[in-house]
This record gives structure tokens, sequence and C-alpha cells, in this order.
């Protein structure tokens, strides 16, 4: 079984050196420019100048340098009439304000998000197809066991390069309860260019049986390489065949690295306009 586990993380790395070398070969053969992102995120742009089996030269705006392909983590020939690729990417992609939208975390990444100082969100990539995450609160004045605690499991695929599907099973508990509920969320997001459009359905789960389906639309749209704008809007049943509709409109401040979030809740139901305040680091 180690000489399998062995073989088979050779032939992947393997693979990977390969599809590296060859985009290198194929810019240096057409003359564009390469956008090359580390597996420490540090990313360069430049031309290709020699390539071998275990590197490449770019020239950058800084001098040449060679890129080791066990370094690289991703390499993309730049699209000169798309500037988007040469911005770093969102880390904060795979969620709206509040809820997950269709696409993945990637795997062997995570995050830590904090939201109105007291409530904290641990989220890893498992695999590209599975996230797990836990929340906990941090209120002044509460016992350990009387915070909210949650834990909850996201699955998800990309169907084509611009469709994403994912489901998010939460369990929450209750501030100083024996009892806690259940969430069921689906996610579907259609990306193009610099727009992420999702839509989704959701429920809540108790002792007592099952809410009426919740509706989440939303939006990320990203105005430039540190920023993007953001709608997320739910629609909840009242139970007497109308609906509560809720929005939270802002925007987000995006780094390499780190990514803070403040947004408005809005809708008749609330009587005001609500600050949403939130930022999250990459692990």
């Amino acid at each position: 079984l180690s000489v399998a586990v062995l073989l088979l993380g050779s032939s992947v790395t393997m693979a990977q050196v390969s599809k590296f070398k060859a985009v290198f070969m194929e810019a240096k053969e057409s003359g564009q420019e390469v956008f090359v992102t580390l597996t420490n995120g540090n990313t360069f742009s430049g031309f290709v100048e020699t390539v071998d089996d275990q590197s490449a030269g770019v020239k950058t705006k800084d001098g040449v340098f060679n890129f080791n392909y066990d370094r690289i983590k991703s390499v993309e020939i730049v699209d000169s009439n798309n500037r988007t690729t040469r911005w770093y990417k969102n880390p904060t992609a795979n969620k709206l304000f509040i809820t997950q939208s269709g696409r993945m975390a990637d795997a062997g990444s995570g995050y830590y998000q904090n939201t109105y100082i007291f409530f904290s969100t641990l989220s890893y990539g498992v695999t590209k197809n599975i996230t797990l995450s836990g929340n906990f609160s941090m209120i002044p004045g509460l016992d350990f066991k009387n915070q909210l605690f949650s834990g909850s499991a996201k699955v998800g695929t990309n169907i084509s390069d611009n469709l994403s599907v994912s489901g998010t099973a939460s369990y929450y508990s209750v501030f100083d309860s024996d009892y806690g509920f259940t969430t069921i969320f689906g996610a579907t997001t259609y990306s193009w260019n610099r727009l992420d459009l999702t839509a989704g359905l959701g429920l809540g789960i108790v002792e007592e049986g099952a809410t009426d389906l919740i509706t989440i639309l939303g939006a990320q749209f990203r105005v430039s390489e540190k920023f993007a704008l953001i709608t997320e809007n739910f629609v909840f049943p009242n139970g007497d065949g109308g609906v509560i509709p809720i929005g939270v409109l802002g925007g987000r401040f995006i780094g390499q690295t780190i990514a803070a979030d403040l947004g408005f809740l809005v809708g008749d139901d609330i009587g005001a306009v609500i600050p949403f305040v939130s930022f999250t680091v990459k692990l």
C-alpha cells in the first residue's frame, strides 16, 4: 500500500511537471507573457527565456528568475485582452457574506473568518470536493459551555469551467440549551469573467420537523484586483403564504491572503440598516 501511494504521488507530480513545462514551452514559442503562482503564494509575471526538465527562466520587471517546477502552484498564459489573468485569486471566492456559494475551496487550503468580533469560523478543504468547517462564539459573560457551536460539511464539484454546485449540512447548538438544529443548503454558482451568480435553496430541521424552503440569490462582481461588490438576498416564508425578504449589500476588500467584508442588512421587517462586518484570513 505504501509503495502504491508513493507511485501515485510520483505520477501526479510528474503530470504536473509535464503540464507546467508544456505551458512554459507554449508561451516561449508564441512570445506570450506568463503569470506564475508559487506554492508560498508569491506571484510573478514575465516572458519565458529558458525551459528545461526541472525549471523555467522567466524575465520579469525585476530581472530573470528561474522557477523550479516543484515550487510552482500554477502557471497561466496571460491573455492580453483580459487583465484579470494577472490578478491574484480571491481567497474567499467560495462564499458570499454569510452562506456558501457553489464554488469549492482548494484542496489543502483553509481560512479563519471572524464576524462581529464575537463569532469565528475555521474552514478547511479536505479535498477539492469536500470542505469541513467549525463555528464558535466568544461572547463575554457566557460560560464556555453556553457559547454557540456548530459544525458543517460542504460537498461540491465543478460541472464545467463556469458552473459549480455544492451542498452544505450544518448542525448548530443553541445558547445555554441541550437542543440544537440542523440546516441544509444547496447552491449553484455560474461564473463568467469577473462575475459570480449564485442561487440556492435551504431549510432548517428541528425536532418538530422542517421549515419551509428558504431561497438565496447572490452575486459577486470583482471590480478590481482588490475589491468586489457583493449582494446576498434571502427570501423567508412567513407561514401565512407570504415572504420576508432580507438582503445584505456591500463589498469585499481583497488581498492575497486576507479579505475584509463590509455590508449592510436591509429589509422592511428589520426596521433599520444594520452593518455587517467580517474579515477572513487564508491559512
